[in-house]
């Protein structure tokens, strides 16, 4: 993914060109992709990987006096007035790139001052006055970078495997982030695979200066300093949201990078699509298996739309057995290769397009809904009884509802039960009370939510846009400043509820809220009794299909259907990971509930054993390929 890298220390290192040299070249995986690198001075060493698309003046940009040096990957937005301050103060030339203004930023008001910028970004600057190192993210941390701080070194990448370049920095497994997977199918809070790298956090200043190999880390924004609109109705809520997020998506179709739009049968996309017609031409792109809702219904909506549109078809599990290995590359195993849908079409989409509006992730920014499907109408998620309950309901919820369903308790048990593995045993639970914890200061009826942004859609859902990113740029609206600060200052009657998406929709483009919804297969309008009629309409026809036989052929939800490829084409490689050598050997996990587990997938009589299955193979896969001490 792109990013800057870094490798810096107290030490004198002879061979330190030829490490910032590898650590770029380990995180190249494509062939857009770029690398450029400096030695900045004989213990600093920086660079970038990049697809050429953003930021095309080469890096890094430098202060006339050579005194500071800085590196920039993502981009910065609605920056006018801050380009004509810094052009009248003479910090900045017109027409200058945006790692130029925030080189001038920096010079004019700190590491602060880009702090404050508004884009999604992270930067790198050497201040070689201050012989001071200063790394900064944005609020959501959109390009997610990884660092260690060890035996007087800090090392740092868009990926685990560029710090692993850096010979310091040991392979000890991190056993509470592979509980946590075995269970939740993604990691929580900054934890890695590995005990010595950690992810850095969102809304980030680091500081570092390797000559007292000092390391500071301080967030300079939060959720909870989202204020309360206590007077606003309805209607007005949905003016002013639609006002905002066309403000975003025309910052976003921004010349000269070509846009489109990953469109499926969901609302996310849909709803950018709404937003950019009249502003531009946008192609869509789905992939999908034949006569499934997300490409039946992503086809009529690009055809309402009036825009080019291109299906790229999954027929069996073949194309998993092609990508995994890269997707595992870009991923580092933080999403199982079961999420990998999409990846197949990267390389045919790139040929049109240069950046992807991404609908990463609406439906928690938009309501809070549609990661969990009963948290609109559950109170409980914003006003529980107590801690316990709690942290016992949001487990549950990671284990069972926001993905694939996982293990129950007894198997868990089982798996885990002999010498050597009761170490594992809990560990999840705790990490979940653990992180829980660290947002006991939101308000009540917000927290959930940020726990959400902070850990699923961050540690894992973000993937999707990591995996783009291989070949694409990727902007994404809805975690927009100002669109998401004014969706979470709604009052919770407002926001949280389903008919607030319908009618931002239904005002800017009736006519796609007339194509069903994929995952209720009605239509998301917000006339009440045109979705009313047209649900009765189709329970009838269901009614109909159950007692006598299917005279109205429905469209099956499923787009790639993962578990029915395991038990086919992806048999023998299921097999080869599961019950290699190398994995037994591990003795992570008891071999005869392993085999219990394949099994009962392979009996194909229970629903959703995948979720049982993927997360074991990944762990075998992720320790492999980073080559960890287990």
């Amino acid at each position: 993914m792109s990013g800057i890298f870094g490798y810096l220390t107290n030490h004198t290192v002879p061979t330190l060109a030829t490490i910032i040299a590898a650590m770029g070249q380990r995180m190249v995986h494509t062939a857009p992709q770029r690398v450029e690198h400096s030695l900045v001075q004989p213990n600093v060493a920086l660079g970038r990987v990049h697809l050429g698309r953003l930021n095309q003046q080469p890096q890094p940009a430098h202060s006339p006096d050579g005194q500071v040096w800085l590196w920039l990957t993502g981009e910065f937005y609605f920056q006018h007035d801050q380009r004509r301050m810094l052009e009248q103060a003479g910090l900045l030339t017109l027409g200058a790139d945006d790692a130029q203004l925030a080189l001038a930023t920096f010079r004019h008001a700190g590491a602060e001052g880009i702090a404050q910028l508004n884009g999604a970004f992270t930067c790198a600057v050497w201040d070689a006055e201050q012989a001071t190192f200063w790394l900064i993210n944005d609020r959501y941390g959109l390009y997610p970078h990884y660092y260690a701080h060890v035996a007087g070194r800090l090392v740092f990448a868009p990926e685990i495997k560029g710090v692993l370049v850096a010979p310091e920095v040991a392979r000890r497994v991190n056993e509470t982030a592979l509980a946590e997977f075995l269970r939740f199918q993604q990691l929580l809070g900054e934890k890695t695979w590995l005990e010595d790298v950690q992810l850095l956090p969102p809304a980030t200043i680091l500081r570092y200066q390797p000559t007292e190999d000092r390391l500071d880390l301080r967030r300079y924004w939060d959720w909870d300093r989202i204020g309360s609109l206590t007077s606003i109705t309805f209607d007005e809520a949905v003016e002013e949201a639609s006002w905002r997020f066309q403000q975003a998506i025309d910052q976003m179709l921004r010349s000269p990078l070509r846009p489109g739009i990953f469109l499926s049968g969901g609302m996310d996309g849909r709803i950018i699509l709404a937003f950019t017609q009249g502003r531009s031409h946008v192609p869509t792109f789905t992939f999908g298996a034949a006569g499934s809702r997300d490409v039946l219904y992503a086809t009529k909506l690009a055809r309402m739309a009036g825009v080019p549109h291109r299906w790229f078809p999954l027929h069996d599990g073949q194309w998993v057995l092609q990508h995994h290995q890269l997707h595992l590359a870009l991923t580092e195993g933080m999403h199982s290769w079961m999420h990998a849908h999409g990846i197949s079409m990267l390389p045919e989409v790139a040929k049109e397009i240069d950046v992807n509006l991404s609908g990463w992730d609406g439906g928690t920014t938009m309501g809070g809904f549609a990661v969990l499907e009963d948290y609109a109408g559950d109170r409980f998620y914003r006003y529980p009884p107590d801690e316990a309950s709690l942290v016992t309901r949001m487990f549950e919820a990671f284990c069972q509802q926001v993905t694939w369903p996982g293990m129950q308790e007894g198997e868990a048990l089982a798996l885990l039960a002999g010498a050597g593995r009761e170490r594992l045993r809990g560990r999840a639970f705790e990490s979940m009370r653990a992180e829980l914890g660290r947002t006991s200061h939101y308000r009540p009826e917000h927290r959930s939510d940020y726990f959400i942004l902070l850990n699923l859609i961050r540690r894992s859902l973000q993937n999707q846009i990591i995996t783009q990113r291989s070949a694409l740029e990727v902007r994404c609206p809805y975690f927009d400043y100002s669109f998401v600060e004014f969706m979470y200052s709604l009052p919770d009657h407002i926001r949280n509820q389903k008919a607030l998406r319908r009618a931002i929709l239904t005002r800017r483009s009736p006519q796609l809220a007339l194509v069903p919804y994929e995952k209720d297969d009605r239509l998301p309008h917000s006339n009440r009794w045109l979705r009313e009629g047209d649900g009765l309409r189709r329970r009838g026809a269901a009614w109909i299909n159950r007692r006598y036989q299917k005279l109205f052929p429905s469209a099956p939800r499923l787009y790639a259907d993962y578990e029915e490829y395991l038990r086919r084409e992806l048999r023998p490689w299921a097999e080869g990971i599961l019950f290699d050598q190398r994995t037994l050997t591990r003795s992570l996990f008891d071999p005869a509930m392993v085999r219990s587990l394949w099994a009962q997938h392979l009996a194909g009589d229970q629903l959703w054993t995948i979720g049982k299955i993927a997360p074991l193979m990944n762990i075998e896969l992720v320790l492999r390929h980073l080559e960890v001490e287990s």
